[in-house]
């Protein structure tokens, strides 16, 4: 058991996990309410294959009889109405992983219920890359990677274009064409040296005024957090948020209709003695929790 898996199976929650196994990455599919477990596994040497059956586990899982009723709103008593479009309660699952191109997958599934959502992604990188500009797309298969999955889901009518928002970023871009292709993609972006002049409210305020009350859909790649607190990912860029700050910002998205999560690209091998990656990463899926469960996933009846 890696020390990513160990620090989490000791948070005190109440979870339905699906481990899907990929060679040597495994991947936890997490929904409130549920004290279950479920096994998922990938063909380690087919990408195609594999992220079907991410879209076919996390669908699974999507599917299920939520633990409990909507409820009453609490300000005003009225019945509480699910955002789905079958207009049924359904579970809420967080994802923990390994290689970000696990969001398209859980993208095509949320949109089996909830059609195009909006996105809140913290990231480092923009991941809207066209596949001609990030691998250069040498196969079908090859375009669809860590950097394009986002790309791919705005073509494929997964978002909600113009209610998006990167937060984060300060990746190296190959031209003005990166900032012109995000655009397309339907993302605004808040780049992470904003929070010297704006701070972690102007950054809250940012990202609620685009989601608005929409259902969205939350992804954090841990590299949003500077290296000197997760120096355990793939691909590190300094000049990130802090640990506090990060987990300021998750907590100012209280109220929002958070679908569905991520918690990706933490790599264990690549940690401290003292795993401070994996604290971040814990402390992070602490905060998405925590939101989560406050804020029910529904509208007052009209």
């Amino acid at each position: 058991m890696s020390p990513w898996t160990s620090t989490l199976s000791s948070l005190d929650f109440a979870l339905s996990i699906a481990v899907i196994f990929r060679s040597r990455e495994c991947l936890f599919l997490t929904s409130l309410g549920f004290a279950s477990y479920s096994y998922l596994f990938c063909r380690p040497y087919d990408n195609k294959y594999a992220i079907q059956q991410i879209e076919e586990g996390h669908k699974s899982l999507l599917q299920r009889t939520a633990f409990s009723p909507l409820g009453n709103d609490s300000t005003t008593g009225k019945n509480l109405m699910p955002l789905s479009l079958d207009g049924k309660t359904h579970p809420r699952i967080i994802t923990l992983g390994g290689d970000h191109t696990i969001v398209l997958p859980i993208l095509r599934s949320i949109n089996s219920v909830y059609g195009p959502v909006s996105v809140i992604h913290f990231d480092s990188h923009l991941d809207t890359w066209k596949p001609s500009v990030f691998g250069g797309a040498p196969s079908d298969q090859a375009a669809i990677n860590h950097g394009t999955y986002f790309y791919w889901a705005s073509q494929e009518g997964l978002i909600k274009n113009g209610s998006s928002i990167h937060g984060a970023i300060r990746t190296t871009l190959s031209s003005l064409e990166d900032y012109k292709n995000d655009d397309e993609s339907g993302f605004q972006r808040i780049e992470a040296r904003e929070i010297d002049t704006i701070g972690t409210d102007g950054i809250i305020k940012k990202i609620r005024e685009t989601v608005g009350n929409r259902p969205v859909y939350l992804s954090i790649d841990i590299d949003s957090i500077d290296p000197a607190f997760a120096p355990a990912t793939g691909t590190p860029e300094t000049g990130g948020w802090s640990t506090r700050e990060m987990r300021t910002i998750l907590r100012g998205l209280d109220g929002l209709h958070i679908v569905s999560a991520d918690i990706v690209e933490v790599a264990p091998a690549y940690d401290t003695n003292a795993e401070l990656t994996t604290m971040a990463a814990a402390d992070v899926l602490f905060e998405v929790l925590s939101v989560m469960a406050k804020t029910p996933l529904g509208k007052v009846a009209v």
